[in-house]
């Protein structure tokens, strides 16, 4: 399992620990008053799973049925999974069972669109008062305007640090998706050799973006998905750069420079007075440094395969200089 995917499924698990707000902690005067006029909607018999689909459902998971993530979208059996789900007990998750229901009437994708059924679910969903009152004004505006669309989405509001850092994974997961394809795209066109060196590199790159982003940057202000799928993007960025014929040209001078310039910015960070920026610490940043090297190397052993024209100074200097500045931004 590639590292992100074992990142994501544990943060997914962790959130089942989040506990979920019931209604009456909606403070919205106009929300509370929406919720109490639908309170009494029966949810459609129709719509829930037979005893047999039940069982054949046990596993299920209907926000991937629902997207259509590792399986074409299939919105009608992710309307059966989330019934199946909501049975288990699922108000605390972002994206459980409720909330696929709630999209599935609201969009009319899987279900007949009903408005009410959507928005007793939207009442009813775990969450901060202010993302359930902002998504149930909008069901409720969406009814009024007799709305036909199929683009709702419990993003649309999402405020509260958790929902927000659920939305940001679901969005990197269409993101991932896309970079896979591109990445695929160009190593689809290497030989075995190139392809074997390159999953060597790739192994390297997962271990230090993951402890680059968990460990290195401050989550007080941004989320961890957002700096892995920085490094991602600057990743494939950098092979579409190799493959256009742009390849580093340093000499070994060069990089016994940005070698020096690199361990003096280390040096001061791990012995320098300043103990902590935000949620980072100078342990964390001796982890990230930790990775970083085999990343680099591994950059070495991969490019003389792949690049041999380049030297093992020009691929070091350029990985030193990408290095300095993640260390230089917490010099200032």
């Amino acid at each position: 399992m590639h590292t992100w995917k074992l990142w994501l499924l544990v943060f997914l698990v962790i959130s089942r620990a989040v506990p979920a707000y019931c209604q009456g902690r909606i403070s919205d005067p106009g929300a509370r008053q929406i919720c109490a006029e639908v309170k009494d909607v029966e949810l459609p018999a129709q719509d829930r799973p037979s005893p047999e689909e039940e069982k054949a459902l046990a596993q299920c998971v209907s926000v991937d049925l629902y997207f259509g993530f590792g399986q074409p979208a299939d919105p009608v059996k992710a309307r059966k999974c989330a019934y199946v789900e909501m049975e288990k007990g699922d108000e605390g998750l972002a994206f459980g069972g409720g909330t696929i229901l709630m999209m599935v009437y609201a969009n009319g994708k899987g279900a007949a669109r009903n408005f009410d059924v959507a928005l007793k679910l939207g009442c009813e969903r775990g969450g901060e008062p202010g993302d359930v009152a902002g998504n149930v004004h909008q069901l409720s505006r969406l009814k009024q305007a007799h709305w036909t669309g199929s683009n709702f989405s419990v993003c649309d509001h999402s405020s509260g640090r958790y929902l927000y850092a659920q939305c940001a994974i679901l969005q990197d997961r269409f993101d991932t998706a896309e970079r896979d394809t591109n990445l695929n795209a160009i190593v689809a066109k290497w030989g075995a050799q190139d392809s074997i060196a390159f999953q060597a590199l790739r192994q390297a790159a997962n271990r230090f973006f993951t402890a680059h982003a968990g460990k290195e940057s401050d989550l007080e202000g941004t989320l961890e998905v957002h700096e892995r799928a920085f490094l991602e993007n600057g990743f494939i960025a950098t092979l579409e750069q190799l493959e256009r014929g742009e390849l580093p040209e340093f000499s070994a001078d060069d990089f016994r420079q940005a070698d020096a310039a690199m361990k003096a910015a280390y040096t001061r960070i791990q012995t320098g007075t300043t103990r902590r920026w935000g949620t980072v610490t100078p342990e964390g940043i001796k982890t990230g440094q930790e990775a970083w090297i085999p990343y680099r190397d591994t950059w070495v052993s991969f490019g003389k395969i792949k690049y041999p024209g380049v030297s093992a100074e020009a691929w070091k200097t350029l990985l030193t200089q990408q290095r300095i500045a993640m260390l230089e931004f917490f010099l200032h």
